[in-house]
């Protein structure tokens, strides 16, 4: 990837600010595991797969996306989709990212290599993320997982990956760790385990956040996530070039942001959800962000509103414009602001950092 062409990508993004560049992709809500910590299992367990949408339909969205600079593919667990190739590849081609991102709890270790191998050979010139998720090692992983086996399965398919992206430069591998009440007292010896013995391109920490399955998994001693945090910033591996080490500086910020948040219980910069930031669920209804109906299923009622979502792709003829310029959706982005919500959602208080020219410019500085 050019080093110049994303700067330029980021600076065309902000003369779009009510058109979205980072679009986050749920294509399924199916999973293959029960961690304790999801956020997403209510829907997960009400979703009937056969609501998913098809390659054809995404091949639609496709022809009226903007230029993205980001787009993830999540779940559910994505891999669960055989055709995750050809649900993807339309809005690659016609999105043009520089990032796609796919986080997987790394099961199903032939059909994640052979998707992603495909992903890779189709897209040389897109950086690509694979993203494993780990949180213990050994049965505290398969315990928070609610997966027996899940920790040999997600350390074999890294092994495999670590193969593939010897063939594939532009492939980079990270993991990811969810802090939460049965991991916190390892955290530390995790992370050293990642980053000597798994040797990632990336690692990130999250917390626990949204409805949670069981909800004593979000009972985090906040300190923890600090020394996470802290750990992160001094021992998180080497960055080469300037985009990777504004993405690992951006990471920093960003736990930074969500420590002051749980502190202050407020919102702490203005939020780019529903503008610059979208989520689309399978059944291609369109969401503001993946929390908002969870932290406030009773936001104050507005005439003409019983619900979070912009609107359905599948009603607006797959157009995401007609959504974003409706009335309802004015009304909920007004909301949004008018509420001052707050969360601690990684991907919208990243987006709130990009897609804000002051707020990126203070970080380089």
């Amino acid at each position: 990837m050019s080093s110049l062409r994303m700067p330029v990508r980021l600076f065309a993004s902000w003369l779009r600010p009510h058109l979205p560049s980072y679009l986050i992709y749920f294509v399924t809500a199916r999973c293959n595991a029960r961690c304790s910590m999801c956020f997403y299992w209510r829907e997960m367990e009400k979703f009937s797969p056969e609501k998913e949408m098809s390659p054809d339909e995404t091949t639609k969205i496709a022809k009226h996306l903007p230029p993205l600079l980001q787009l993830t593919l999540s779940g559910g667990e994505p891999f669960l989709r055989e055709d995750l190739f050809e649900l993807v590849k339309p809005l690659i081609e016609k999105g043009r990212p520089e990032f796609l991102s796919i986080p997987t709890n790394g099961i199903l270790t032939d059909k994640i290599i052979r998707i992603s191998e495909k992903i890779c050979s189709a897209f040389p010139g897109l950086n690509i993320n694979l993203e494993l998720s780990i949180d213990g090692i050994g049965e505290i992983h398969d315990q928070i997982r609610g997966k027996k086996g899940a920790y040999e399965n997600v350390l074999d398919t890294w092994r495999e990956l670590k193969a593939v992206q010897k063939k594939f430069k532009h492939l980079r591998l990270a993991t990811l760790t969810v802090l939460s009440a049965y991991n916190q007292d390892n955290i530390l010896a995790l992370l050293k385990f990642i980053k000597y013995e798994l040797e990632p391109d990336r690692m990130e920490v999250m917390l626990a956040r949204g409805e949670t399955r069981e909800k004593s998994a979000k009972e985090v001693n906040l300190e923890k996530f600090k020394q996470a945090s802290q750990w992160l910033a001094r021992e998180s591996p080497e960055q080469n070039g300037f985009i990777n080490k504004l993405r690992e500086k951006l990471a920093e910020e960003k736990r930074n942001l969500i420590i002051e948040t749980v502190e202050k219980n407020q919102m702490l910069i203005p939020c780019v959800a529903g503008k610059k930031l979208l989520v689309i669920e399978p059944d291609g209804t369109v969401l503001p962000c993946e929390m908002l109906s969870i932290l406030y299923p009773n936001m104050p009622a507005e005439p003409g509103i019983t619900d979070i979502a912009l609107g359905s792709l599948r009603e607006a003829n797959y157009e995401l414009r007609k959504i974003l310029k409706s009335e309802k959706a004015q009304k909920i982005l007004n909301l949004i602001q008018k509420n001052q919500c707050y969360c601690t959602y990684e991907c919208a208080i990243l987006a709130n950092f990009i897609f804000q020219p002051g707020k990126i410019f203070r970080i380089l500085s």
